[in-house]
């Protein structure tokens, strides 16, 4: 295990055995695969975090970081809780071995790491600006972070995302049936990569649904069946209703396994790290809700060949 230090943290890295057995340096590039990395926090929700972690890598021919934030009152320093890391070292090394075991089985290349910060939710931005990471996958829970400094505005720091961002707001992902409302937009795009991935290595069936008011049902059909075609799910099946949004998506997501709701606007993050997933009604869905949120247009596939 090495370690490094440097502003506001702390590392302690180490290369798992699924680095050495697929000969992969854990931050070559070359290959053009994207990083996916992994904020784990919670042994509960670890396994659901890195299964869609690795569904995404594996698709995308790309490797997975998991990364252990561990958030340090500021009346410690880091020096004095890396000094004590005992029993900091067993949790961490439990935890992020659980990782890599649901990594491996993706067939991925994973690597991991302890973070030791004051700073909490500003520490993900920081560690996945880098180490490259071209999407983060988090829980609801771990993106509050609570009891972490913020340095600066907390609506300029989410509002400037360095990637993708991925928050899953459940504890278990077993998405045999994946619902995806949509009404176009960036984060929407993601929302499709996601069902596709979840579809092409987990064997999905992916549901679209579009919402227009009474009388726009023919061209909301079309609407979303060039959406499908565009996104290169024309397998799946369309759902077309009618009245609130939210209501809709409420009802149809019951009977799904996985809801996967874009961003329709800037700023989902910081409204999640405030405490609120702001969508009411989703809220209250049994159904475990991904929210996905992209800072710009581009695609991760544009990203990757059209240069970052």
């Amino acid at each position: 295990m090495s370690e490094e230090t440097s502003a506001g943290h702390r590392e302690f890295a180490s290369e798992t055995a699924a680095d050495a057995a697929d000969g992969v340096a854990p931050t070559d590039r070359g290959d053009a695969g994207p990083t996916v990395m992994v904020a784990v926090s919670n042994p509960r929700t670890e396994s659901a975090l890195v299964t869609l972690a690795g569904a995404i890598a594996s698709r995308e021919g790309g490797r997975v970081l998991a990364a252990h934030i561990v958030t340090v009152p500021d009346q410690t320093s880091l020096e004095k809780a890396a000094e004590n890391r005992a029993g900091l070292d067993r949790s961490s090394e439990e935890l992020l071995a659980a990782a890599a075991a649901d990594a491996e089985a993706f067939g991925v290349p994973i690597r991991t790491k302890t973070i030791l910060s004051h700073r909490g939710i500003e520490e993900v931005f920081d560690a996945a600006r880098t180490n490259d990471a071209d999407v983060v996958v988090m829980g609801y829970g771990g993106a509050r972070f609570a009891g972490g400094r913020v340095e600066g505005s907390l609506d300029e720091i989410a509002r400037d995302l360095p990637c993708d961002f991925l928050v899953l707001d459940g504890r278990r992902l077993d998405p045999e049936r994946v619902l995806v409302p949509t009404a176009g937009g960036p984060s929407s795009d993601l929302s499709g990569e996601v069902a596709r991935a979840l579809r092409d290595v987990l064997g999905a069936d992916v549901s679209l649904l579009h919402v227009v008011d009474a009388g726009d049902e023919a061209s909301g059909r079309e609407f979303l069946a060039d959406w499908a075609a565009g996104h290169g799910l024309d397998d799946a099946e369309i759902r077309i209703e009618t009245g609130d949004v939210e209501e809709a998506i409420g009802r149809v997501g019951e009977s799904s396994d996985l809801v996967i709701v874009g961003a329709t606007e800037r700023g989902l993050l910081s409204r999640i790290v405030r405490g609120s997933l702001a969508y009411e009604t989703i809220e209250t869905l049994d159904t475990p809700v991904l929210l996905a949120e992209r800072p710009s247009g581009r695609s991760l596939w544009e990203r990757l060949f059209g240069g970052r």
